[in-house]
């Protein structure tokens, strides 16, 4: 029974360990392409460019605020679009992004 007991230890040990390491990757790691990911999202399928104003990083999501811009019809628009990119599986999985608020609105003829 003491050898159960030790190994239940072990396997609870080692998926706890497992779990800080990848929430800590998740947290500090390189996040080149989800900032890439969520300036498309801020775009929303537009051609215009978006710059990084504010990013907030969790195990479990990210977070971004951008200005994103765009000439149409000869003007330049400008607005703050916000993203959220979650992971497809709680702390695993690809980062998936979506505009929640902001972004530019559609302009005349879209």
């Amino acid at each position: 029974m003491a050898e159960r007991s030790a190994l239940s230890r072990f396997v609870v040990l080692a998926v706890c360990l497992g779990a800080t390491a990848i929430g800590l990757n998740n947290v500090y790691g390189d996040n080149a392409a989800v900032i890439a990911d969520a300036k498309r999202a801020a775009c929303a399928g537009a051609d215009c460019s978006a710059d990084l104003l504010q990013q907030s990083r969790s195990a479990i999501s990210q977070s971004f605020s951008l200005q994103v811009s765009a000439k149409q019809g000869g003007k330049s628009r400008t607005a703050t679009a916000d993203v959220e990119c979650r992971r497809e599986y709680l702390l695993v999985g690809a980062y998936e992004c979506k505009l929640v608020s902001g972004g530019l609105p559609p302009g005349p003829g879209n």
